[in-house]
């Protein structure tokens, strides 16, 4: 029984366990440099995760403010302006308490 059991071990095919696969290098110049990023909100309502510093650029006569080195390869993104999206405080509206009034019992 034993060299029955030892012979069909013996016969069964062994496979090699192969060495893991090495992760995928960064191929982009800006993503092997850059060790770490940050996730932006763009001006076209899109999220975007660049490596650069913010920046303050003119364009169009303002003052726009832009990150640079992001993951899809743009060189400079302009980032949603927060303080014109604020809404504006409507004039004449006073904002009043609601009173609490109970019910009648019945």
């Amino acid at each position: 029984m034993k060299a029955l059991t030892l012979a069909l071990l013996l016969s069964l095919p062994l496979t090699q366990a192969a060495p893991p696969k090495p992760l995928r290098q960064p191929t982009s110049p800006v993503s092997k440099r850059a060790s770490g990023g940050r996730w932006y909100f763009a001006a076209g309502g899109h999220a975007v995760y660049c490596y650069g510093p913010v920046m303050t650029v003119p364009r169009h006569g303002e003052l726009q403010r832009v990150v640079t080195f992001c993951r899809d390869g743009s060189a400079v993104v302009p980032l949603f302006d927060s303080d014109s999206a604020k809404p504006q405080p409507k004039e004449g509206k006073s904002k009043e308490i609601p009173v609490y009034k109970p019910r009648p019992v019945l």
